[in-house]
């Protein structure tokens, strides 16, 4: 067997490790699955807007402008607010009972048109948005505290290739819906696809999770008398 052989079996190996370690757990399965949806659901979206302001209702690019950084400040404050709340109501109720109340806020967004649609519309992106600030903060920290030193970088990697193409196939998605159906279709399908992505974790163990895999056992754990 040659050299380069060798590095390629050793490559397949590294990457089914990854896979296994985050499928063979419900908890990080289920972290895993509900970022593919929403970054799926959020490009199928972010791949119409452009279409949708110039295009079909005649908007400036200063609103669609406008429009993206009120989800960029939403992302933002909820990255700010991820740590406060976990401590406040536990870590995997942060991420499971409060998509809830934020992420079906992507049901707004395909209402949009000009005044007041627009404003209405705004309101559920920047609801939609906080949420994923949010768990962009606490998806990251749960699933590295899941993960033995030995396993991380495999782990990250398996995340990145998902959310990566979780995000060229909902622009390839979008874009098809939006040539061969409707622009208001493809809005639709990202909405609904979107306001879904907190069910994995909802349904999941990460959902009872109050604190920081590990902490709590260490707490609990004895210290050996002196």
């Amino acid at each position: 067997m040659s050299s380069g052989e060798t590095k390629t079996v050793s490559l397949r190996t590294q990457i089914g490790e990854g896979l296994r370690h985050v499928f063979g757990s419900r908890h990080r399965r289920a972290l895993a699955i509900s970022a593919v949806v929403v970054n799926f659901g959020t490009s199928v979206i972010s791949t119409m807007l452009p279409v949708v302001f110039v295009r079909e209702f005649g908007l400036s690019s200063a609103a669609l402008g406008l429009f993206w950084a009120t989800g960029g400040a939403a992302l933002l404050l909820g990255a700010r607010s991820a740590r406060p709340m976990a401590h406040w109501i536990g870590y995997g109720r942060t991420i499971g009972t409060a998509g809830l109340f934020l992420t079906p806020g992507s049901l707004l967004v395909p209402l949009i048109d000009r005044w007041p649609w627009l404003f209405l519309a705004g309101t559920g992106w920047f609801l939609f948005m906080f949420k994923m600030g949010m768990d962009n903060v606490l998806g990251v920290t749960l699933r590295q505290h899941m993960t033995p030193d030995s396993l991380r970088g495999r782990m990250n990697a398996t995340f990145s290739f998902l959310l990566t193409g979780a995000l060229a196939s909902g622009a390839a998605v979008s874009g098809l819906l939006g040539e061969l159906i409707s622009v208001q279709v493809a809005l639709w399908v990202g909405g609904i696809i979107a306001s879904t992505a907190f069910l994995p974790v909802f349904l999941s163990p990460v959902r009872t999770l109050r604190e920081l895999p590990g902490i709590s056992a260490r707490r609990k754990t004895p210290k050996p008398v002196s």
